[in-house]
């Protein structure tokens, strides 16, 4: 409508214009009249084509951008798909976001007793099954929750909102992991083995892992700084006996010099430590007050027997440990290391110390390179998802790790002397970044570990696979 206007417009002054230009090569003293109203009526119409043309381009700059705002409202208003298998919802504001999230691991395991006599459980578990969602709120908000069916038992993993609105810095208050450790800090989607090292999984039970609490952590370009105040996971019940959570403080700092996923280069260093008062230890159908546990499985969940335990000790007034971590990447090659030592401080006896740690090796025969961010390892990435009729397999991954604990010094009689080794063969089939298959060998032995009630030495094999996805 306003482009034909605006051509009659200008078909009109056009046909004023050839009359005047007409009458002036006929004028006489008669016509000059006629010719200078003629020319007034020109003025007036170019006065008037000119002010049309203003509007016009007025409206059709107003049209183009009541256009393109439409366009981005709709697109606000689309489910947004990144770059992995779960949507992310964005409501028409933008203000709000939703995923879905969730985790299955399917383990298969096949034991073979070489010492000690106990009878391992050969079979089937689903370590996780977990369903969940996160999202932004208002820009700087963060939330997540997430369940974690497993074993038909309901628990809550995660449940924290956090706030980014200082450049740098995120402030998180709900259940979440507690500063500790590469391992345990690191997505259990990402993690190289099937389970973490024995003496990673005893310290991170005694003072880490899922707690209600607050947290601060700074991310810089090469360094990481956490803390945070936490109490007890949230599944913890009251005991008439012992009927205050425990409390303390946890720390973890990193510094990542060399950090290139272009060059397939890292070097990443990190410290980490807890404190930890108001300890309980259920024992039997009793719950103690001061009383501390350390115990792990041998790197394998199917079964329940444990090859490290301190049994319950008591009289503890708190604990208090301190760990190191190192990891290097080259290309396809990467080793990663920690160590840890926990301290429990006792009431009018002599504190006791325990230690342990681990050190693994991992080659990408595919090419693929181990990357870091944030202070923990990133999300593996095939250079080719699998599809066979393109000719593309996936990734494939050999690791060798070695891990040690050393409980002997636990005051509890019964399991003095409690130490012991392992070490795991892993090959790993990434399928894609949400999917892969873990396959592990794992070769262990420990000296007095409750696997064996006579106290000799127990030995064991664990042929384990794991089926893993999450989205």
């Amino acid at each position: 409508m306003i482009t034909q206007r605006y051509s009659f417009a200008f078909f009109l002054l056009s046909s004023v214009s050839l009359a005047v230009l007409s009458a002036s090569a006929n004028a006489g003293p008669a016509e000059d009249a006629r010719i200078k109203a003629l020319e007034e009526r020109l003025e007036r119409l170019e006065k008037a084509n000119d002010d049309l043309a203003t509007k016009n381009k007025a409206l059709e700059e107003k049209v183009d951008w009541r256009t393109e705002r439409l366009e981005k409202v709709e697109n606000k208003a689309a489910s947004l798909v990144k770059s992995d298998v779960s949507p992310t919802i964005v409501d028409p504001s933008g203000n709000f976001t939703f995923k879905v999230r969730g985790v299955v691991d399917a383990d298969y395991v096949y034991f073979n007793e070489r010492a000690g006599g106990y009878d391992y459980n050969t079979g089937t578990a689903f370590r996780r099954a977990r369903l969940g969602a996160e999202g932004d709120a208002f820009k700087d908000f963060k939330w997540r929750l997430e369940v974690d069916f497993a074993g038909n038992v309901t628990a809550i993993q995660d449940a924290y909102v956090s706030w980014g609105g200082i450049k740098g810095w995120t402030f998180t208050a709900g259940q979440q992991k507690a500063p500790f450790s590469l391992e345990s800090n690191t997505s259990d989607n990402y993690n190289t083995f099937i389970e973490r090292g024995v003496a990673n999984v005893a310290f991170g039970n005694a003072g880490a892992e899922r707690r209600v609490g607050i947290n601060s952590q700074f991310v810089g370009e090469t360094v990481t700084a956490t803390f945070g105040l936490f109490g007890d996971n949230e599944s913890s019940v009251r005991a008439d006996t012992a009927p205050d959570e425990s409390w303390g403080f946890n720390g973890r700092a990193t510094w990542d010099p060399i950090n290139s996923a272009d060059d397939q280069r890292v070097l990443h260093l990190g410290v980490s430590a807890y404190w930890r008062s108001g300890l309980k230890q259920a024992s039997g159908a009793t719950t103690l007050k001061d009383a501390l546990r350390l115990s792990d499985r041998p790197s394998i969940r199917v079964d329940g027997g444990l090859i490290a335990d301190t049994g319950v000790i008591t009289s503890v007034k708190d604990i208090n440990y301190w760990g190191v971590e190192a990891a290097g990447v080259l290309g396809p090659f990467s080793v990663q290391s920690e160590y840890g030592e926990l301290e429990a401080n006792r009431i009018g006896l002599s504190d006791v110390t325990f230690d342990g740690g681990y050190v693994y090796g991992s080659w990408f025969l595919t090419g693929e390179s181990r990357t870091f961010k944030n202070g923990t390892v990133d999300r593996l990435r095939p250079k080719a998802n699998f599809n066979p009729l393109k000719g593309n397999w996936g990734a494939v991954e050999l690791a060798l790790r070695y891990d040690w604990f050393d409980f002997a010094n636990t005051p509890v009689a019964a399991r003095a002397g409690n130490d012991g080794h392992s070490v795991t063969t892993a090959l790993n089939w990434y399928l894609n970044p949400n999917t892969k298959f873990l396959f592990n060998w794992v070769r262990f032995s420990g000296d007095n570990t409750p696997l064996d009630p006579v106290g000799n030495e127990t030995k064991g094999d664990a042929f384990a696979a794991r089926l893993h996805l999450d989205f």
